[in-house]
């Protein structure tokens, strides 16, 4: 029993770590950049986090290829399987940074006139621009180790590395306490990251010589196509907000947003990065034929994340108005308090439909995925844009709770599949090869 839950506490603690330092090291970093640098600097993690349209395709793809090859014992599949990964995101995580580039760079005096200085935003937008891009890599390998279900060594290299950012970060801006600074930082601690991650990927899955190729990509991006189509849906629900607060209200609502999305997505993110062992493990039991229960396993998944989730929910509504006054102190605390339990309850919805992901796409079931997704991420913006015209900052929360409601939509195909399991029906709907003889759609 303790065994099984190592790779869950691993992928948990990947996850809390960079957001705990984060929480011990914001009242520092908003003091020595003041309110709207540190608006900048969410300016950068939120465009960013558009490198997700690219990450959610290959990454599942690459996950699903190596639990496949695990669990069918394969020779060569994880090897094949990182090789064409890391083809798709050199050159799809270069042209979508050129893009981003393009759009700071020609864009940033109209679009985002109320982020200040113009060259202050293009700056910001050159430096996205380039961790979006080593982000790519950084995914392929960090996939590769968790399709393997290597999720401690996942866990030891990302901790690791994210607190040499932090900490360089903090080191860096005590002297000199400028964006700049910090972007050069930021970007060289995402290179040694790179470095490291791909060296410890070779040896532990003993790929032989890393060499990106487009030869065995085709499979690949048949399982990926769906996943950067589910991208999209997940950069409208994670930073679409944030642009249009940006954009709308200006950078001091962004912090305080940004700062109440920062606590409340935990509600979400924790039970999200315990559960994430369900998508390989699945895949790679589906894969060896041998009897597995998924019902008996979405019973005990399923209960593990609804206490999880709402036991942080109930901590942050009660706690977080004073913990955020203690954090940050009692000016910032007001605006990002008013928001805070809006934010909390759209994470919480959210998270009740984590199993039904985790659970198709170690199924294959992708496509169902992304069209829920994408139709999500629509009636976010949607709902986002109008609230906050109407409502200003207190809007904000708006589009994330539509996402999280029309995601509750992942139950329906589960659920017919344990009402095929229970009528004694073992069929996997599937379409598609992927690398290794596994199937999805």
């Amino acid at each position: 029993m303790l065994k099984q839950l190592l790779s869950p506490a691993w992928a948990i603690m990947e996850h809390c770590s960079y957001p705990l330092l984060l929480l011990i090291s914001t009242p520092w970093f908003l003091h020595q950049l003041g309110t709207d640098q540190y608006g900048h600097w969410m300016l950068l993690t939120a465009t960013v986090s558009f490198g997700g349209l690219l990450n959610s395709g290959t990454g599942a793809a690459t996950i699903k290829a190596v639990s496949a090859g695990t669990g069918s014992n394969i020779a060569g599949q994880a090897g094949q399987a990182v090789n064409a990964s890391l083809a798709i995101a050199i050159l799809g995580g270069g042209v979508l940074a050129l893009i981003v580039f393009c759009l700071f760079w020609f864009g940033a005096p109209v679009v985002l006139s109320r982020m200040g200085d113009p060259e202050l935003v293009r700056t910001t937008g050159m430096a996205a621009a380039m961790l979006i891009w080593i982000e790519q890599m950084d995914n392929v390998f960090s996939s590769a180790l968790k399709g393997a279900e290597r999720f401690g060594n996942a866990a030891r290299v990302e901790i690791a590395s994210k607190a040499a950012q932090i900490f360089a970060a903090a080191v860096v801006l005590y002297w000199v306490p400028t964006l700049p600074a910090l972007f050069v930082t930021l970007l060289i601690v995402a290179v040694l990251r790179l470095m490291l991650k791909a060296i410890v990927t070779r040896q532990l899955l003993s790929l032989g010589r890393l060499r990106p190729s487009f030869r065995d990509s085709s499979d690949i991006l048949h399982f990926a196509k769906w996943g950067w189509l589910q991208g999209v849906g997940g950069v409208m629900f994670g930073a679409a907000d944030r642009m249009l607060i940006g954009s709308m209200l200006g950078a001091s609502s962004l912090t305080y947003y940004s700062i109440a999305t920062q606590l409340a997505m935990q509600t979400h993110a924790v039970s999200a990065a315990g559960l994430s062992v369900i998508f390989p493990k699945v895949s790679r039991k589906l894969e060896n034929g041998r009897p597995f229960s998924l019902s008996r396993f979405t019973r005990i998944t399923t209960a593990g994340n609804l206490l999880l989730s709402t036991g942080f929910a109930a901590a942050l509504i009660l706690l977080g108005p004073a913990f955020l006054h203690f954090w940050i102190g009692p000016e910032s605390a007001g605006p990002t308090s008013q928001i805070l339990p809006w934010l909390v309850a759209a994470y919480w919805i959210l998270a009740l439909s984590l199993v039904p992901y985790y659970l198709l796409l170690g199924m294959g079931r992708i496509r169902f995925i992304s069209m829920t997704v994408i139709a999500s991420g629509i009636g976010a913006v949607v709902a986002a844009y109008f609230a906050i015209s109407s409502l200003g900052l207190i809007g904000g929360p708006a589009g994330r709770a539509v996402y999280a409601i029309f995601c509750l939509a992942l139950f329906v195909p589960v659920a017919q599949q344990l009402h095929r399991e229970r009528s004694g029906v073992r069929d996997m709907p599937t379409t598609n090869p992927v690398p290794g003889g596994g199937r999805f759609s």
